[in-house]
């Protein structure tokens, strides 16, 4: 149901099943909001007439044909009323509604909620979105970087691993030439003597790498087992004249038959070489050996260290690396969660500011456009947002001055 005012031509759309409820008896009273004109409305065998208005027949039925929107005799665009305005309607015995109150101002605060607002899509774009991809891309690089490292200090292990076996073979190849020049020059020098004579012992005892050695070892006779290896010259004295297996055999493990493997196969009439795990104070390292005969005789030398007196350097710089890649990667970590705050943090606090100020002035122009001319209009924005305001309120201003003009025509 549509009811004109006749004083300034405010329109209001009613809900008539609810207000033929809250009506006590035949008639009742509805107070226009602008002007505190008071329309009676009569309810004639189950129809509302508004009694004092002589032209709301004619104005109902354009109502109809235009919808929602009126416009009246002198061509004023009309504002329709929500249902609030419901709450206007009275009774013949209750009290007016009080003027002054629908003319006070008041400030704007939009009510209606969206699933998906401006605050929540600017921070799917300008915070989710790019933490996401900026995460990514940390990750990768990261996982590109560890790749990279890793690649390089297992080549660098693996070139530096095969200069240490070629050092280690020719230290066993130089120390069996030089003692076979050594044994010629002195043919009657007895085995038993070769640790007390100074010469053999610095020619035949060599250092290799850190913590390596060579040794002069006598070979079985053909009518002796095969692991009878007796030692004749090494660094530690209680080792002279010893079996070279049975001396090894605790510090060697399960890795023994690898070991005796290595060094018998000598006998084929060349060196050989390869790696065997000792066994020292509950740790297990890889030793590299080399065997080469001393020519025209029945001696051997091994030359034997670990292998990580020359991989060591690799080692402790791959792992200077992965500390280096990790405080890298934590560093990254806390200045990334510090940015992601900050940046949510503006994003929040301008996202709720402008949807705040826009929230104000879609509720206002709702209200603007049901004929609350009085609204109080309270944006503070130095943006296009504060521009938007002023127009709306110079549209309320120009709203006021043609209905006022209106009213004086009248």
């Amino acid at each position: 149901m549509v009811i004109i005012c006749e004083e300034c031509g405010k329109v209001y759309k009613l809900d008539t099943d609810k207000l033929k409820k809250n009506m006590k008896g035949d008639s009742a009273k509805i107070k226009c909001r602008i002007c505190d004109h008071v329309i009676n409305l009569t309810l004639n065998e189950n129809e509302i007439i508004a009694s004092e208005n002589p032209k709301f027949e004619e104005m109902n039925e354009k109502s109809n044909l235009d919808g929602d929107s009126l416009s009246n005799d002198t061509d004023v665009s009309s504002e329709i009323a929500d249902s609030k305005d419901n709450d206007d309607i009275t009774n013949e015995s209750s009290q007016s509604v009080d003027s002054s109150k629908s003319k006070k101002s008041r400030k704007v605060i939009s009510s209606k909620k969206y699933i998906f607002g401006i605050r929540s899509k600017m921070l799917l774009m300008f915070l989710v979105i790019p933490v996401l991809l900026t995460i990514g891309l940390s990750v990768f690089s990261i996982k590109k970087m560890d790749e990279l490292a890793s690649e390089i200090t297992f080549q660098s292990t693996e070139v530096v691993k095969q200069l240490a076996e070629e050092s280690i073979i020719n230290k066993a190849k130089s120390v069996a030439s030089q003692c076979s020049i050594f044994l010629k020059n002195n043919p009657d020098l007895n085995k038993d003597d070769f640790y007390f004579d100074l010469d053999l012992n610095r020619i035949s005892i060599q250092q290799v790498g850190l913590k390596g050695y060579t040794a002069l070892v006598e070979l079985p006779n053909p009518d002796e087992p095969d692991d009878r290896f007796t030692i004749w010259c090494h660094p530690d004295q209680k080792l002279i004249g010893k079996s070279l297996f049975k001396s090894f055999k605790t510090n060697l493990g399960d890795d023994y038959d690898n070991f005796k493997g290595i060094v018998t196969k000598l006998k084929l009439g060349k060196g050989s070489f390869g790696y065997y795990k000792w066994y020292e104070k509950n740790n297990i390292k890889d030793k590299f050996i080399a065997v080469e005969p001393i020519e025209q005789t029945k001696y051997i030398i091994i030359s034997t260290t670990f292998i990580d007196d020359f991989t060591k350097p690799i080692t402790d710089l791959k792992n200077k690396s992965l500390e280096a890649t990790q405080k890298t990667r934590d560093i990254n970590i806390m200045i990334c969660s510090i940015l992601i705050i900050i940046i949510g943090l503006c994003i929040i606090i301008y996202g709720y500011r402008l949807s705040k100020n826009i929230g104000v002035l879609t509720d206002a122009a709702d209200r603007i456009s049901i004929g609350e001319l009085d609204v109080n209009i309270i944006v503070k924005s130095n943006d296009e947002i504060g521009a938007l305001s002023e127009a709306i309120i110079r549209m309320q201003d120009s709203l006021r001055f043609s209905i006022e003009r209106l009213r004086k025509r009248r």
